[in-house]
């Protein structure tokens, strides 16, 4: 029986960081806006960390590297957005206007110019369940 239970456990345990990285993904959809840009749709009023990550997961679906940056171009409120929830729009292929911004290792996620690395980015997702 215990040994049953160390196994139920360790599964658990190892199951549990994919399971809050996946619930934070649904809880923010992203959206396809053009090559290298897309919105993280924040349906559940998610922290700055949640939708970086969000953010991190929707670069690499795009075909972004982990070396690269993921830039905030825009942020719109629900009432003006398409999708009926806060759209925070990130790029990996920013312009020369946005590059001359130089805002860089910002975690304020609301920030026009902020930026951090996709792998800076990935490190905000969540990889323990909260207990209460």
């Amino acid at each position: 029986m215990w040994k049953s239970m160390a196994i139920a456990l360790t599964v658990a345990v190892w199951a549990a960081p994919s399971s809050a990285q996946n619930l934070q993904a649904q809880n923010s959809p992203t959206a396809d806006i053009g090559p290298g840009t897309f919105a993280v749709i924040d349906k559940w009023a998610g922290r700055d960390d949640d939708l970086w990550c969000a953010a991190a997961r929707g670069a690499l679906q795009r075909g972004a590297s982990w070396k690269e940056r993921l830039y905030v171009t825009d942020v719109t409120g629900a009432r003006e957005s398409q999708y009926g929830s806060e759209t925070i729009t990130f790029t990996f292929r920013p312009g020369q206007d946005l590059l001359a911004q130089g805002k860089t290792g910002s975690s304020a996620v609301r920030g026009i110019g902020n930026s951090l690395t996709l792998t800076a980015a990935n490190r905000r997702c969540q990889r323990e369940p909260d207990f209460y």
